[in-house]
């Protein structure tokens, strides 16, 4: 397995090749040594899969298991492709697949699992009853995390019991329910004012649950926050412009909470199929140095980020693209 290293440091990333042995060791036990709570610890991200490959997902998912540090697995979205059925047996052979990573498993739901389930080619299902049967589905314990090991997290509940947020060795995670298609904010022909007034609540909610984290993190002190979610923002586009339909608002709370948190923030989402890490966020010019932006392999680059956090050293997190034969 080749093993390609970046570190996100506080102005940008370097990018170095390196070849690492598999590690056997107890899932937890680097962390039980660790003095403070604030022990170095490893988990998964992935996004963008199963795509149009079962059998490329399986060996990303032989591969993580594979690897006994890895602490949990984020999914940034998209368990399918765009033109498949977004049926309930779909759903629930990637609940069962998600169920077999031996780590907890935190989901965040995709555009292409609900929001563009109004194609013909993904069955003409109405978005707002297929958002639902997904709730049902993979969220059927609030507060709770897939995966064989569960994991207990903080639930947003109620209407969006999607949205979690946990910490580890005082390291801040947060997932967010942001999805493509503007949002689903995008036209299509049976859209009604429901469709209109989901998208309303769920961006203050969003903002809601962002604001929430960073208040937290900055209470509790904590050396970084981590966000997954679905959707590419269009960092670089102009604020109101028609590239940040549905964003804005999410998008000027992570940044804003940023700026006044001030230690790293990792922006971590799928959606492009563009494996990246870089400062996608500028002001006046320059980037923005505490906020990273990471984004997943997807679609047909079944492949994995192995996360490495350690609260202790400025950088907080650095990130190795784990290629997977």
């Amino acid at each position: 397995m080749k093993t390609f290293a970046a570190t996100l440091t506080a102005m940008g990333c370097a990018l170095a090749c390196t070849f690492a042995a598999p590690a056997f060791a107890d899932r937890d036990d680097h962390e039980r040594h660790s003095p403070k709570g604030h022990g170095k610890f490893e988990f998964a991200l992935i996004g963008d899969t199963p795509y149009s490959s079962v059998d490329g997902f399986e060996r990303v998912l032989g591969d993580i298991n594979a690897n006994h540090k890895i602490k949990f697995v984020l999914h940034a979205g998209d368990i399918k492709n765009g033109s498949s059925l977004c049926s309930d047996e779909m759903f629930v052979d990637r609940l069962n697949r998600f169920n077999r990573f031996e780590a907890p498993f935190v989901f965040t739901p995709g555009d292409n699992e609900w929001t563009d389930c109004h194609r013909a080619n993904n069955g003409s299902y109405l978005p707002l009853e297929r958002l639902s049967r997904l709730r049902q589905i993979f969220f059927p314990v609030a507060g709770q995390t897939l995966g064989r090991k569960t994991m207990a997290v903080e639930s947003q509940g109620g209407e969006f019991v999607e949205n979690v947020r946990w910490s580890t060795q005082n390291v801040m995670f947060a997932s967010l329910h942001i999805v493509g298609s503007d949002n689903a904010l995008a036209p299509f022909t049976t859209r009604s004012a429901a469709d209109d007034n989901e998208v309303a609540r769920r961006i203050a909610a969003t903002v809601e649950w962002i604001n929430g984290t960073y208040a937290k993190a900055i209470a509790g002190n904590a050396r970084g926050v981590l966000f997954v979610f679905q959707a590419n923002p269009a960092f670089e586009a102009a604020v109101g412009s028609a590239d940040r339909k549905g964003f804005d608002e999410v998008l000027a709370a992570m940044i804003e909470g940023a700026k006044t948190y001030g230690k790293p923030v990792v922006l971590s989402h799928g959606d492009s199929h563009y494996m990246r890490i870089d400062k996608p966020v500028r002001e006046a010019g320059a980037a923005v140095p505490n906020i990273t932006r990471v984004e997943t392999f997807g679609s047909a680059d079944y492949h994995w980020l192995r996360v490495e956090v350690d609260p202790n050293s400025a950088e907080v997190f650095s990130v190795h693209q784990e290629v997977v034969n």
